[in-house]
């Protein structure tokens, strides 16, 4: 009971995330979707271009890559210096993206150089030319870029962690070497774009101010000359073969410090878990005030930070936690993070946590939709991975609703450590 001198505490309300919605595609004539995303009040526009031309659909080792980055570096018109020029001059950014997935360019334009910029879009994806000069500089770099790489145990554990997951033969699981870079040939690159870069196997997003203003640029040079229909893609059949649970050691002499990963195998997408396991996750490493953090970085000083994510690529998911730490500290990291993971398998987390994770939670989503350059960075992943268009909305709503009975269940059924891959990579 209280006294005329006391009030009650407020009550904690979790705040909202807006609109989390994305908009139903717009279609060119030729049926390539384009998502419109606007709201914007800089007087600028992106314009994204997402192929499947990912790692998977590579018959060669870094012919995908390759492949994108060449793009700029000469077409059938305009060389290498002439091309760069002309978009220099239109004040445009062409920055391009490749990962295992899916593979493209962003271009950023003033809405009044927009057609010129579209002219020039049209000709860096579908007329490349791959010349030799230009390939052999592009893979020198990226020799050199590989050979540091290998140096860094982050970079190891990582594609040890992978390889584990997937198995080595399989696109997501893939390691490249030294030879992969000294025999890739042009024709690889050639093939490769034949097969991946047309308008039938792509999907546009335009963001930015007026957005709308871009359709019937796009309808010009992107539909008007295209004979083929747009079609949804299915990714390919990939096999996975995934290692047995246990320590995977990787040396790596004369390093300081090791790179720790402890990861399972988990679901996917479409899996009804796969929201709440974010959510789950996230109190385990995914903010600075998780329980990783709390331990490992503020108490016991091992490390500057520790994360743990989970996600899913086409046809399997995954959990993973990292960190970096001194060589003495790796085996006591191990033992710290399956002692964390115990107490959220044995004991419901209190409310004042799971509040404070709601609301962390749901600034990370409204940050997503702060601005449509942001909500076109966030729809690639709905997209690209068949999520649906209220996946964030959905999220919102399992951000609210998850109870801390939820997360003890979720913890129990897939972060069994005896399950687990432990991967060190460091010196022995």
């Amino acid at each position: 009971m209280t006294t005329r001198h006391e009030r009650p505490a407020p009550a904690i309300i979790t705040p909202s995330a807006g609109d989390t919605s994305f908009p139903v595609a717009t279609c060119l004539s030729n049926g390539v979707p384009v998502y419109i995303l606007g709201k914007g009040t800089v007087d600028l526009l992106r314009v994204e271009f997402v192929f499947g031309a990912g790692q998977k659909m590579e018959k060669v080792n870094l012919a995908a890559s390759a492949t994108n980055a060449m793009l700029t570096e000469g077409t059938a018109r305009y060389d290498a210096t002439e091309l760069n020029n002309l978009i220099d001059s239109t004040g445009a950014l062409f920055n391009h993206m490749a990962d295992k997935d899916t593979a493209g360019l962003v271009a950023v334009t003033l809405p009044r150089k927009l057609d010129q910029v579209m002219e020039l879009a049209e000709e860096v994806l579908f007329h490349p030319v791959f010349p030799e000069k230009e390939f052999r500089m592009l893979m020198e770099k990226r020799l050199q870029a590989f050979l540091t790489g290998r140096q860094k145990t982050s970079v190891i554990a990582r594609e040890t962690f992978y390889q584990a997951l997937c198995g080595e033969n399989n696109p997501y699981g893939r390691i490249f070497n030294r030879q992969d870079y000294l025999s890739l040939k042009t024709d690889a690159l050639r093939e490769l774009h034949s097969l991946c870069y047309r308008p039938a196997n792509m999907y546009i997003t335009v963001a930015g101010k007026d957005p709308e203003q871009a359709l019937p640029v796009l309808e010009k040079y992107f539909s008007r000359n295209s004979n083929e229909r747009w079609h949804k893609p299915s990714p390919p059949p990939m096999e996975f073969n995934t290692a047995s649970p246990g320590m995977l050691f990787c040396e790596m002499a004369n390093t300081v410090q090791s790179t720790v990963r402890m990861g399972w195998k988990a679901i996917t997408r479409d899996h009804p878990d796969y929201q709440s396991l974010q959510v789950a996750t996230m109190i385990l490493g995914g903010y600075f005030g998780s329980r990783l953090m709390r331990n490992i970085r503020e108490e016991k000083g091992y490390t500057y930070g520790i994360h743990a994510v989970s996600g899913a690529f086409h046809g399997i998911g995954y959990i993973v936690i990292l960190t970096d730490v001194a060589n003495i500290y790796r085996e006591d990291t191990l033992k710290e993070i399956k002692k964390e993971i115990a107490a959220l398998r044995e004991k419901e987390i209190a409310g004042e946590e799971m509040e404070l994770v709601r609301n962390h939670l749901m600034g990370e989503i409204a940050r997503m939709f702060d601005g449509p350059f942001a909500v076109a960075e966030a729809i690639r992943g709905v997209i690209d991975y068949d999520a649906g268009l209220d996946y964030y909305t959905r999220f919102a709503s399992t951000v609210r609703t998850i109870t801390p009975g939820k997360i003890k269940e979720l913890f129990n059924t897939y972060f069994n450590t005896e399950d687990a891959f432990e991967i060190i990579a460091g010196e022995k």
